[in-house]
Order: C-alpha cells, then sequence, then structure tokens
C-alpha cells in the first residue's frame, strides 16, 4: 500500500506560496552539462535564500532529475567508459565490486547501540554498503547490487525495524540521512513508486525533521542533539553535510518537501560556516589529521553534491584556507602514519578521496597524485583524467608552518618520495581543542620507514569525563601532557599543564639544507616555569633531528622528559645514548645536555603520583624513554636523533648544543 507522507511544521506563507508557484510551472528544459561556477561572489553563502536555492535546482536538476549527488547521469556514462579503458578506474573498480559482492549475501543491519551511547557504527555501515551497491548498479546495471541496496534501505526506513536514526547523538542521524539520500538518488530510476514514497519518508521523518527543530531551536534535548548548529568542529561539518544532502535529494518532490528542504539547505549552508571557517588561513585544522579526513569527507560529500544539483555552492568553496587543506593531511604524514593528536588514529589519511575532489576543485596536481595511492570507491567518482604532478616535480616546499593559534605547528621533512626520509613534527596549539590532548609541546618523528617517537591516540570514548575538558578528561593518562612526547615540570593529581594553554611558534625556518621550529610552551607550565622554549632542527642536510627544551624554573623542581616509543630500547652503560631497534631498523638517540643527563626505560603507565582511574588502556607494547632531572631551578634539555642505515650511522653533524637564540 502506497504510503503518504505526514510533515508536522509550519510554513512560511512566502515561502509556500512560492513552491506551489514552482510545482504548478512548468520547468525549465534540460540544460547540456555545465562547468561548476566557481565565480561565484563569496558573500552570496552568507545570505542565500531558500526560494534562491530551490530556483537553481529546478534550473540545474529539472523534472526531478537524478542522479544528481556527487554525480549526474553524463558523469556516470563517462565512469562506464573509463572502467574499461583507465588502469586506475579499473583497480578501483575491480575493488569495488569485491567489496560489493562481500556484501550480497550479509544479513541487513539491526537497530542496535553497540557501545550503548551510538548507532553510529550502523549508520556507517549503511553508508558504505549503499555507495559499494549503489556505485556497482550505476556502473554495471546489474539489478543484483540494486536489490541488496534495497534491502538495506528498506530496513532503516521501517519504522518497526528502525523507530529514528537516534538523534540523541546527532552525527547517527546525519550519516544515516546521507545514506539514505545517497541510495534514494543513485538508486532513484531503480525504484518502484512505493519504494520511493517509502524512502522519502524516512528521509523527513526521521533525517530532516529532527534537523529541522534543531535549526529552529524547538529541540532543547541533550547537547549531542542539538549543539552541532553554532559548535566550530567536525559534527557541524557532518551534521549540515549529510542532513544538506538528504534535503537535496528529494528537495522537489512536493510543495511540502520543496518547503522544508529549502529551509533546512538555507540553514545548512549559514550553519556550516562556523566549521569551515577553522580552515582559515592555511587549511589546518585543530582537531588533526584522523577529523580533518571525517569533516572534509562530509563537506565534500555536501559542496560536491551542491555543485551537480544546484550547479553552485553559493561561494562556500571560496572561504579562506579550504583551497589549501588537501595538503594537510600531506603534511601531517611521513612514513610511519600521520601525527594522530587528540583522539585521532595513526593510520596514513593521504590517500582520502575527497583529495581528488579537492584536487579538481582547486586545480592543485600534485593532491592528484597522493590521491591516486588509495583504494575506495569515490574515487571512481571524483576521479578526474589529468595530468598530475609528483611534489618533487612541482618543487612543494619540505616544510610546512600551520600559524592559526589553535591549530600551530610546524612538521619538517629531508625528502618527499623517499621511504627512509626523515619526518618529524612539533606541535603548540590549543589545550582546549576539540578532541585534543595535554599536549603544547608534543613532537613525533620518523625514519627509515619507521615511527620511532609515537602518539598513543584516543581511549574509549564512554569512560566517565572523558570529554569533559575542565576536569576528567585530563584523570586519563592518554589525554595527560605525560601521555604525549612532552615535558612534565612537579606532575601531581591534577592536569599535568595548563588545561587552558595555547603554544606558540615563535621562530621557524626552511631552507634546502635545514630546518627547524622553536616554540615559546611556557602557557603551558605557567605555574612553575617563568620560561619553557622547545625547539626542533632538522639540522646541515637535514640528517639528523635536535630536540632542544630550555626551562627557567620559578623555584626547584623536578623535570621530567619523555618520548614514547613501540621500538626495542637498549642503553648505553653510561646512560648517555639509547639504541632503538623496530622492524629491522636502528634509530640512535644521544643526550648533548645536561651534563649529568641519562636516559631510563619506563613504562606508559601513570606515575605513581598520577591519577589512574580503572578501564583506561594499557599501551601494551609501548615503552617510555624518560630524562629525570631533581631539584634543578633551570635546564637545557639537547637530545639528538640519528638514523643508522645500511648498519651505519649518519655523521653526528651536532656534537655540543647551541643556545636556541642562536639557532639560526
Amino acid at each position: 500500500m502506497k504510503q503518504k507522507v505526514f510533515v508536522n511544521f509550519s510554513i512560511p506563507l512566502s515561502l509556500l506560496l512560492m513552491v506551489l508557484i514552482f510545482s504548478g510551472c512548468s520547468p525549465a528544459a534540460s540544460q547540456p552539462q555545465q562547468k561548476l561556477n566557481t565565480n561565484v561572489h563569496v558573500a552570496d553563502y552568507r545570505s542565500v535564500q531558500a526560494q534562491t536555492i530551490l530556483q537553481d535546482l529546478l534550473k540545474k536538476s529539472p523534472h526531478k532529475q537524478h542522479p544528481r549527488l556527487m554525480a549526474t547521469a553524463d558523469d556516470f556514462k563517462r565512469i562506464q567508459a573509463e572502467v574499461k579503458t583507465d588502469p586506475n578506474m579499473q583497480r578501483w573498480f575491480s575493488s569495488l565490486k569485491t567489496a560489493a559482492d562481500k556484501i550480497l549475501p550479509q544479513p541487513v543491519v539491526k537497530y542496535e547501540l553497540p557501545d550503548g551511547v551510538r548507532l553510529l557504527d550502523i549508520s556507517r555501515t549503511v553508508l558504505t554498503r549503499t555507495i559499494d551497491l549503489s556505485l556497482m548498479y550505476r556502473i554495471t546495471g546489474n539489478r543484483i547490487y540494486a536489490d541488496r541496496a534495497w534491502e538495506e534501505l528498506s530496513t532503516v526506513a521501517d519504522n518497526q525495524k528502525f523507530a529514528d536514526w537516534h538523534p540523541p547523538h546527532f552525527l547517527d542521524t546525519a550519516e544515516m540521512t546521507n545514506a539514505a539520500a545517497i541510495g534514494y538518488d543513485w538508486l532513484y530510476d531503480y525504484l518502484t513508486p512505493d519504494q520511493k514514497t517509502t524512502l522519502q519518508t524516512a528521509i523527513v521523518q526521521k533525517g530532516l525533521t529532527p534537523a529541522l527543530n534543531v535549526y529552529r531551536g524547538v529541540t532543547k534535548g541533550p547537547s549531542n542533539t542539538v549543539f552541532w548548529k553554532d559548535t566550530n568542529n567536525n559534527w557541524n561539518t557532518v551534521v549540515n553535510g549529510g542532513i544538506g544532502v538528504g534535503a537535496l535529494a528529494i528537495a522537489d518532490e512536493s510543495p511540502q518537501t520543496q518547503a522544508m528542504a529549502g529551509e533546512i539547505l538555507q540553514d545548512a549552508v549559514q550553519s556550516i560556516q562556523k566549521s569551515l571557517a577553522v580552515y582559515a588561513p592555511d587549511g589546518g585544522m585543530p582537531e588533526g589529521p584522523g577529523y580533518w579526513d571525517y569533516a572534509t569527507s562530509y563537506m565534500a560529500y555536501f559542496i560536491s553534491s551542491m555543485d551537480t544539483a544546484l550547479g553552485t555552492d553559493y561561494g562556500l568553496s571560496q572561504m579562506s584556507g579550504l583551497s589549501q587543506t588537501g595538503y594537510y593531511p600531506i603534511y601531517m604524514t611521513g612514513a610511519g602514519g600521520s601525527f594522530n593528536l587528540g583522539d585521532a588514529g595513526a593510520g596514513s589519511i593521504t590517500y582520502s578521496p575527497q583529495l581528488f575532489w579537492l584536487a579538481a576543485k582547486y586545480k592543485e596536481p600534485d593532491l592528484m597524485y597522493f590521491a591516486l595511492k588509495g583504494n575506495k570507491p569515490l574515487d571512481l567518482i571524483w576521479y578526474q583524467r589529468a595530468q598530475f604532478k609528483s611534489p618533487v616535480e612541482t618543487g612543494l616546499p619540505l616544510d610546512k608552518h600551520y600559524v592559526d593559534p589553535a591549530t600551530e605547528l610546524v612538521t619538517m621533512r629531508s625528502k618527499w618520495d623517499d621511504p627512509n626520509a626523515i619526518f618529524a613534527a612539533l606541535h603548540t596549539g590549543d589545550n582546549q581543542a576539540n578532541h585534543g590532548d595535554l599536549d603544547v609541546g608534543d613532537f613525533v618523528l620518523d625514519a627509515l620507514g619507521v615511527r620511532w617517537a609515537v602518539e598513543l591516540g584516543p581511549d574509549d570514548y564512554n569512560l566517565p569525563g572523558y570529554f569533559d575538558m575542565k576536569t576528567g578528561r585530563w584523570n586519563y593518562y592518554r589525554k595527560r601532557a605525560e601521555g604525549q612526547n612532552l615535558l612534565l615540570i612537579n606532575p601531581g593529581q591534577g592536569p599535568d599543564q595548563n588545561s587552558k594553554a595555547i603554544g606558540k611558534i615563535v621562530s621557524f625556518s626552511s631552507t634546502p639544507q635545514k630546518a627547524f621550529a622553536i616554540a615559546d610552551l611556557t602557557t603551558a607550565y605557567d605555574q612553575q616555569a617563568s620560561t619553557v622554549k622547545r625547539g626542533l632542527q632538522l639540522p646541515d642536510n637535514r640528517q639528523e633531528v635536535v630536540l632542544q627544551d630550555e626551562v627557567q624554573l620559578k623555584e626547584s623542581a623536578d623535570v621530567w622528559w619523555f618520548m614514547h616509543t613501540a621500538a626495542q630500547i637498549q642503553l648505553s652503560p653510561d646512560g648517555k645514548t639509547a639504541a632503538l631497534t623496530q622492524s629491522g631498523k636502528k634509530l640512535s638517540v644521544r643526550i648533548l645536555s645536561p651534563e649529568k643527563g641519562t636516559f631510563t626505560v619506563m613504562d606508559a603507565a601513570p606515575l605513581p603520583s598520577s591519577p589512574n582511574p580503572t578501564g583506561q588502556k594499557d599501551n601494551k607494547g609501548i615503552r617510555k624513554l624518560a630524562i629525570h632531572l631533581s631539584g634543578v631551578t633551570s635546564a637545557t634539555i639537547t637530545v639528538v636523533f640519528n638514523p643508522i642505515l645500511n648498519g651505519q650511522p649518519v655523521t653526528p653533524q651536532l656534537t655540543s648544543a647551541q643556545p636556541l637564540s642562536e639557532w639560526k
């Protein structure tokens, strides 16, 4: 029996009249494929109105034209041709087919909160399956894939099986809405009228209506239900992106969906500006590369769908920093993985499919060079045949300073495209950054294809107080300064850095032979120290790494220096040198100063004076290289790292410590 769409919300009279006029008039004839409009006045997104959005939809996608999300019918025809001739497309298609075929016999999802809090894993499973199966259908025309996709989509649309898409944790709702919208759009010519109505009703009732109530301020529920609208972190991008895609999918189905979708798209374009603004001025992101990947994927879903469905993004893509943000994961990644700040994982994200979208959108050929190494379904959508160049060919600088105070950091490397290259990074940033740690001054180090100085990453998100950025979060080892590669001064039960500290890179230099950065970390230790500075350097010919700390204390104190590593550690008899071994590779670590400084090896676990709540991860396989100075009023700690290549250490360039003030 065909279902009716019932939507309980008020529609402004002017908007209702407008959509009724639209629904009664004959839309313009289908126009030829247009070049994406990248010359829209940048201010347009600040005042774009629902009427304008709906007018653009009816012009660009007349007669309920589908597909229109991220790709049009012409795009899919191109993809069908290129999977027969382009080696990259053939590789991605083969991988897609393998993944889609594995889905076919699997049972459909069930409504469950695996961790007791989130439906998110289920939403992401539905999204992955919908993209894989629907894309296979569009490329091959084989209905077996569409049939299986409909099984999944009809399940989540069924009110008996999925009463809602879990708005108490609104990411779950947004990702499920995105999945349903993509399925609705890419399977449009497969779906029967009743199936379209079923899925449309679910998108409206379970996705768009809860979102509209938040935009309007009607919903006053828990923070995870409503805070996304006004925050500037990944939640804002993901929710606005997922809900916006949902609105674009069904906007022209009826006067009611036109009114609802127009209002939602107007609100989404307004709201998403808050999170896109954090990419200014140079494309960095305070939440680190892992959450960069998550947020920019939804930015790409939304803006690319606006381009294909509306012919414009109203200038959103021209906001400061977005044209450069594709380089952020590239600069944040060495041979050992990404600099996984905060709650991010350490895996490489330089192969994310949105790099193809960014490469095409902003005409950056070396982004495509990195993206070509990936293997994801959306590579087939966003890839465009074009000449690409390696970072060596384009002369991409080896080093990068991200200057926004919330994001600030420097990354340096010895070479591009060398698996043995040195990669070193120094972070200052803001200790209150979303998903952040007490990590002002943190560093990582790669050499010989190995991550030597590691980040521990996230703990269990459901630990009590884990996201309490005032007190609770700082009880957990992985979130404290002692769980980073940092200094500690007189550690105790409380936060071991100022939890509101913002560090600052005060000097940065990059030449072909040498690079260094110097950070002022004083605000992070302002209770104990009058001055704390840290310098990170790749000296002459970039063959070794120097890390130097200079500390002036307010009174006599204990100072700890920590570096976490997965390597085996062997200390010299005098404790001045540590030989690190990992994956058959070796790194020499030596103390240049202070004269009485020696290494010890410790477990990656809280100090006896630190809090140690139950339920934390045990950091198995990680040890801590440490230096402990007791009862000092000042200290200069200089540590030099030398890769040992083919059994021979690089000849040390630095034999004595040089004050940071003399680094030039």
